[in-house]
């Protein structure tokens, strides 16, 4: 039955709409951090830079760099790997997928891997790319963009191999597992496992190889080996990182006491240091340009040369796992001590000296205030951190450790609410004259994770769906507490995710199995309501047995639900449907963990891909009509999709015409912000001429006509 209704569910949202521009890249951002970078390559006169998400390249013409915009052509944003294959780049990804790129065209091939296969290398030779991985090798013949072959057995039929990395000699060729080194005449059957013969030369895994005066060897992080397994000694003066042969000169990166360095043997067996600054993690190395360039973690780009660092600007966190808005200003959170904050469309990052493991935020007129999973509260303007041993504090620690979990805070007409995960009075008040009260919300219910204010008196807790879960009520007037759960008719699931209250006070519910909803969010009115209700679009239910993970309300009370099938934009009142996945749009992943949105209408999009922001244009409501804007105008229809029209009040009455007066579309509209699709009420597609706009505020007083040329 579950299977059934999710297929209903996808049938819904097959019908497409454009009030949503998905599948214009121009206002998709992706928001990586790009200051690790794990491999680069020199191609058309620029060297790209490719992190674990993301990349940016510098332009070595102009010495600008750019951060990597969205391209719905390419394949993804997690390049492991890139060639330059007779004047194509070749980006492989950790998917599978590898794109072969030359201007504006984009080639594609699939390997169709598993989930559980992970790629380790990627090495080419003359027309093919042989690509390593934990279940052996895929072979592509990169003329003609096609997997040519795979093998997987070598040695023993019984056992497949995870290849580290391949490379040729002579007339042989080398798959290195581990501390094993398998291999076979350049002409044999790949395939044929009985072709392949087997040598061990170390103890530890093999970091990789170099050649040499036509010699090809091995290495780890001490030794080195000749191909027949000939010791050959080293002579760095500590671990190696790297070894690889350039120009024909062997460069070799070692690590000692925690500071790496280069040394470059040329082939007259002479050795020079290269000076690189103290502490660099490099990942990899190479020259362009007549230049040696670095790359690695928490630098991004170096050119030794020059000693110059090349890292691009305006990127949040790594590692982010939570978003979060205090005032419509988006947060970031990484589990350290550092956060970032996203403002007029830039990224500024602070760090708060070992307050670490940050889960919330709250602010005051007077004061700012931050949670953390493990050291309670930071009185961030004083830098005091609140926790059991402050003055009148009703914190308290976490079972038997010395954490004191805060789940979430929030600031609410003076007094600051607090969640102490664990405790069993885990609902706390903190008054501005540090008066303090704590509240028991339930026997059992000791595990809070969030807290929603309906603006008025009540609390929507959500606790822990691994405890107890489900979600209690507390009046902030009366201290009255109020359980919902299944057995009171309350609660479709305990396992509750998300609560978002709508500008027409409905709540709405997020859970493992799908979406409720309550028409008020007041206190007394939810004790005396029968059951939850559940979302119908005139025909069916719908959002059920789906796992929503997150909920947000837009400046238009839309609902954007957060879901591991992606994103439904849900207009509650003309019960309308948008979907946005990885299919049509850049989303790179269906499983998006949370969502919400800031005061310009950008929507943040956390997915276990990272972090991704569509700009709606519909920005917070204005005061009055005076930032009024209609744009793009003239519009061309050849290349237009919508007609943006900014600086809205909280409602409007939009009504647009044609030169002879006719009504092209009327619209009751909430939001600060509207998109016209350039379609009639009729949704057929507008011709070309002149159109007026009539704009009209919710209290008939003020009416605006601005004029369209539509071409």
């Amino acid at each position: 039955m579950i299977f059934f209704i999710t297929l209903i569910i996808s049938f819904l949202f097959l019908e497409p709409n454009f009030s949503l521009e998905i599948q214009n890249k121009n206002i998709w951002r992706y928001h990586f951090n790009l200051e690790d970078i794990k491999e680069s390559i020199l191609y058309d006169s620029k060297i790209y830079c490719f992190a674990e998400r993301g990349y940016f390249y510098l332009d070595l013409e102009s010495n600008n760099i750019i951060k990597n915009t969205v391209d719905l052509n390419l394949s993804g944003v997690d390049v492991i790997k890139a060639l330059d294959y007779n004047g194509e780049l070749v980006l492989i990804y950790s998917s599978g997928k590898i794109d072969f790129v030359k201007g504006n065209r984009v080639s594609s091939v699939d390997l169709a891997i598993t989930e559980n296969v992970k790629i380790n290398h990627v090495t080419n030779k003359e027309k093919y790319i042989y690509v390593s991985s934990t279940e052996g090798v895929y072979v592509i013949d990169a003329e003609n963009k096609t997997v040519k072959e795979r093998y997987e057995y070598f040695y023993d039929p019984n056992d497949k191999v995870n290849v580290s990395f391949l490379n040729f000699s002579k007339n042989k060729i080398y798959a290195i597992s581990n501390g094993d080194i398998f291999f076979s005449d350049i002409n044999s059957n790949y395939k044929d496992f009985r072709n392949w013969d087997k040598m061990s030369l170390f103890n530890d895994s093999i970091y990789g190889s170099f050649i040499e005066n036509d010699q090809l060897y091995f290495y780890n992080n001490n030794s080195i080996f000749s191909e027949i397994g000939v010791s050959v000694g080293t002579d760095v003066d500590g671990e190696i990182v790297m070894i690889k042969e350039m120009d024909n000169m062997i460069y070799k990166l070692f690590k000692k006491n925690q500071s790496m360095f280069l040394i470059v043997k040329d082939e007259f067996n002479d050795t020079t240091n290269l000076n690189i600054p103290q502490n660099l993690k490099v990942n990899n190395f190479d020259i362009y340009d007549n230049d040696m360039w670095l790359v690695g973690d928490a630098f991004s780009l170096y050119n030794v040369d020059e000693n110059i660092f090349y890292s691009p600007s305006n990127f949040p966190v790594k590692s982010i796992n939570k978003i979060y808005d205090e005032d419509n200003i988006i947060y970031t959170f990484s589990g350290g001590d550092k956060f970032s904050v996203h403002n007029q469309g830039l990224w500024e990052s602070e760090n708060l000296n070992g307050f670490d493991s940050i889960s919330s935020i709250a602010k005051n007129s007077l004061n700012t205030f931050y949670a953390s999973f493990s050291y309670g509260i930071l009185d961030y303007n004083n830098f005091i951190i609140i926790d059991d041993n402050y003055p009148g504090s009703l914190l308290k620690k976490y079972s038997n450790s010395s954490d004191i979990v805060v789940t979430d805070i929030e600031y609410i007409q003076d007094v600051l609410w607090i969640l102490n995960y664990g405790s069993n009075t885990p609902l706390i008040s903190r008054e501005i004259n540090n008066n303090w009260q704590s509240y028991e919300i339930g026997i059992g219910f000791n595990y809070p994770l969030s807290l929603t204010f309906n603006g008025s008196e009540t609390l929507w807790v959500i606790h822990d769906k691994s405890k107890f879960g489900g979600i209690t009520l507390f009046n902030t007037l009366s201290k009255e507490k109020f359980n919902l759960s299944i057995t009171n008719n309350k609660l479709k699931s305990t396992n509750v995710n998300a609560i978002a209250i709508d500008q027409n006070d409905y709540v709405w519910v997020g859970s493992d199995e799908g979406l409720i909803y309550f028409t008020t969010s007041k206190f007394d009115d939810i004790k005396n309501y029968d059951n939850y209700l559940t979302p119908n679009n005139g025909e069916r239910n719908i959002f059920q047995n789906i796992k929503i993970n997150d909920i947000l309300v837009d400046f238009s009370n839309k609902k954007w639900i957060a879901t591991n099938q992606g994103i439904f934009v849900f207009n509650s009142e003309n019960k309308t449907i948008e979907s946005i996945k990885t299919d049509n749009s850049p989303l790179q992943s269906n499983n998006v963990l949370s969502i919400n949105m800031d005061k310009q209408g950008d929507i943040f999009i956390l997915t276990d891909y990272g972090l991704i922001s569509y700009k709606t244009y519909n920005e917070l409501p204005n005061l009055d009509y005076s930032k009024l804007k209609i744009f793009p105008n003239p519009v061309d229809l050849d290349v237009d999709q919508n007609v943006k029209i900014t600086g809205l009040v909280d409602n409007n009455l939009i009504h647009i015409t044609n030169q002879s007066g006719r009504l092209i579309l009327s619209e009751i509209y909430k939001g600060g912000g509207f998109l016209w699709n350039l379609k009639d009420s009729k949704n057929i597609k507008v011709n070309s001429g002149i159109y007026f706009v009539f704009i009209t505020s919710n209290d008939g007083s003020r009416e605006l006509v601005e004029k369209i040329f539509i071409k």
